[in-house]
């Protein structure tokens, strides 16, 4: 839905625009996840031998971050326009808040429930996979 005239978009047209750049965005976001996934995977198994404690680590790390940046975009781009930026700023403030309680929530799960584990990894994992979320926004800009 890209028009290259300067004719402006119409709210529908730009409603759609604006759905098919967040699909993208969250394709983007899963493939960056599956790929840290593999990539550790493979290293892991030809170079480490660590049993695959690295690759779990870094892809529990990996996807705290990704479900946090998924529930984080699912509450902010529900609505659009201008006549509902205060919901838009409110959905805004109430995703940060989620989003964070994701992220501690899940480090704390992880953490605590899965024995061993490596904590560098996971650290590692959501430092990836959030330069990935900066990556691709800085692409899409």
């Amino acid at each position: 839905m890209v028009t290259h005239s300067n004719t402006p978009l119409r709210a529908s047209q730009r409603k759609d625009l604006q759905r098919q750049k967040l699909k993208r965005q969250v394709r983007l976001s899963s493939t960056m996840l599956l790929c840290i996934i593999l990539i550790t995977w493979l290293i892991d198994a030809s170079v480490l031998n660590s049993k695959l404690l690295i690759t779990q680590g870094i892809t529990l790390g990996a996807f705290i971050n990704w479900l946090a940046q998924s529930i984080f975009a699912g509450l902010v781009f529900r609505y659009t326009g201008a006549q509902a930026k205060h919901s838009i700023v409110g959905q805004m403030y109430l995703g940060q808040i989620i989003k964070w309680v994701v992220v501690i929530s899940g480090f704390g799960l992880v953490f605590f429930a899965i024995k061993p584990i490596s904590a560098g990894a996971v650290i590692f994992g959501f430092i990836a996979m959030q330069m990935g979320h900066f990556i691709s926004l800085w692409k899409f800009r």
